[in-house]
């Protein structure tokens, strides 16, 4: 059982114990693509999302399912499109329902009819609301043959689905384009010209029922996004439609929110969010799209799902946090401020400053703690090099002697700064113990760079504080070996094997003994 790993995991970091942390979430990994995955789904619960992404960074695991742990990531951070990709070119079979649940969440039918004719049952991996939304789709897309391919590959309960694409192909709005019914049952060869539809809609209204029912649909769909026939719409179309809701499943998401559609009409507030945001993250920001987000969010109750999803548009820089409404929406949910607890906000160059002068002027000191609290916790083992905006940093400064972590990520900011005499400063600030710890943690972070000059005076720095410790080595060891100096690689190895004999193996001391060996052979050699 991998739960108690992942759970102890999330545990010890939020008790600052870093390194115990990540021993246990490797534990918590099943190793297998495909499988469900305990370390990863602990800490989505609780949207750490960064953590996760900087674990992956640093962990030696192989490409492919680190591009499989990634993609589970990506997913619950509504990210779609950086999911596939990191999936796409993959072959390995035991990622195909994943792969076919990222489409599904695109709505890219041709990519899944592709999938679906290399002989994937697309369908047996989608539960039984995605796979009639599916068919649903391709159906009113005119695309009744692909939909009937799919449902010929599957396994499932054919008989249902087949049931399923009659009723929706023999719909009169379906069954009509609105050419045909402009050509055959209207005698009209071109569009109307918006002063000759009130002429056009007097012969639609002589139609019989299911080819009126047809028409009315089509002429909105097909004219809603030219405003100079709005005003013809909405006077007539509109409550045309309201007065017959059972049509208003065939009408474009654009058409309701760009036309004057009551509000009730829509239905409750959380399923036109639901049906927003999944357009939206499907890929389809339009204006009249985030328009009605902005519209609707401040009438229903956030959840996790989305404070995820507003995340996601603050990042997409589609979120307009001083829309009027908004704003009271983050003073009057007592949850919204958890939409801030979310590292990328102040770490992405393109909206940290917005949303950390948003955090600063909108929310009271006590909230401004509850939302830095989490962060600084994540942003500890984060593998950013982003400068931080200036309110967080003045919450760090408050605050790094309250906890090592704040000081940790004060002096990394610093660090980046170029201000390497402020670094200094605040290193003396600290006791002999935590100032040794604060150099190894900037080595860390300074190694993962690559940056190993930096690292080694860091690590040197700390070895004049405690020249005996098992980290320290570790440390001395790593960047050594990456540095290819074999001489102070085995004399940190020597040292770690006599002080601390159970921290190393004896295969990897003889490892090292031999590189040290075979380097001194070669050198004789070359002079």
């Amino acid at each position: 059982m991998k739960y108690p790993y992942a759970a102890a995991s999330h545990g010890a970091l939020k008790a600052g114990r870093h390194g115990r942390a990540l021993a246990l979430f490797q534990k918590g990994l099943t190793y297998r693509l495909g499988e469900s995955e305990p370390s990863i789904n602990v800490y989505l619960r609780f949207s750490q999302h960064a953590y996760l992404h900087s674990q992956l960074d640093m962990l030696d695991l192989a490409k492919d399912y680190k591009c499989y742990l990634r993609s589970l990531v990506y997913r619950h951070e509504k990210d779609y499109h950086a999911a596939w990709k990191t999936v796409e070119g993959i072959g390995d079979e035991r990622l195909i329902p994943l792969k076919v649940k990222i489409l599904c969440d695109m709505r890219e039918k041709d990519k899944l009819m592709a999938l679906s004719n290399e002989g994937v049952d697309v369908l047996s991996y989608l539960e039984l609301d995605r796979q009639k939304s599916l068919i649903t789709a391709m159906v009113r897309n005119h695309e009744t043959a692909m939909a009937r391919k799919i449902i010929d590959r599957t396994k499932l309960d054919r008989e249902r689905l087949y049931a399923l694409l009659d009723t929706e192909s023999y719909q009169p709005v379906i069954k009509y384009s609105w050419q045909s019914i402009k050509e055959e049952h209207l005698n009209v060869e071109a569009d109307p010209l918006p002063e000759d539809l009130p002429f056009l809609l007097e012969r639609v209204d002589m139609l019989e029922t299911s080819l009126q029912h047809a028409a009315y649909v089509h002429l909105i769909n097909h004219f809603h996004d030219r405003p100079q026939y709005h005003r013809i719409l909405n006077t007539h179309t509109v409550p045309f439609i309201e007065d017959n809701p059972d049509l208003l499943e065939y009408i474009t998401i654009e058409a309701r929110y760009s036309l004057k559609f009551k509000t009730e009409s829509l239905g409750p507030a959380t399923s036109q969010l639901d049906m927003l945001l999944g357009h939206y993250h499907s890929g389809n920001h339009s204006r009249t799209v985030t328009r009605a987000i902005h519209q609707i969010l401040p009438e229903v109750k956030l959840n996790d799902s989305y404070i995820r999803s507003i995340r996601k548009m603050v990042l997409d820089g589609n979120l307009d946090l001083y829309n009027e409404r908004l704003i009271h929406l983050f003073k009057e949910d007592k949850e919204a401020y958890k939409v801030f607890q979310y590292p990328a906000l102040f770490l992405n160059t393109s909206v940290n400053r917005a949303v950390d002068n948003y955090v600063h002027f909108h929310f009271p000191s006590r909230i401004r703690e509850r939302i830095f609290r989490p962060l600084v916790v994540e942003l500890v083992e984060s593998t950013e090099k982003t400068t931080l905006p200036r309110y967080f940093v003045n919450y760090l400064q408050r605050t790094r002697h309250k906890k090592l972590s704040n000081m940790y990520i004060l002096v990394r900011h610093t660090y980046r700064k170029g201000d390497r005499v402020q670094v200094e400063d605040y290193v003396r600030e600290l006791v002999p113990d935590k100032q040794f710890k604060l150099r190894l943690y900037l080595a860390k972070y300074l190694y993962g760079f690559n940056e190993l000059e930096d690292a080694l005076a860091e690590t040197k720095a700390a070895e004049r504080l405690n020249s005996q410790d098992a980290e320290l080595y570790q440390h001395f060891i790593k960047i050594y070996k990456r540095m290819g100096d074999t001489e102070n690689l085995l004399k940190y190895t020597v040292k770690m094997k006599t002080d601390y004999p159970k921290k190393l193996s004896d295969s990897e001391y003889e490892k090292v003994k031999a590189a040290h060996e075979n380097s001194n052979n070669d050198r004789t050699q070359s002079q």
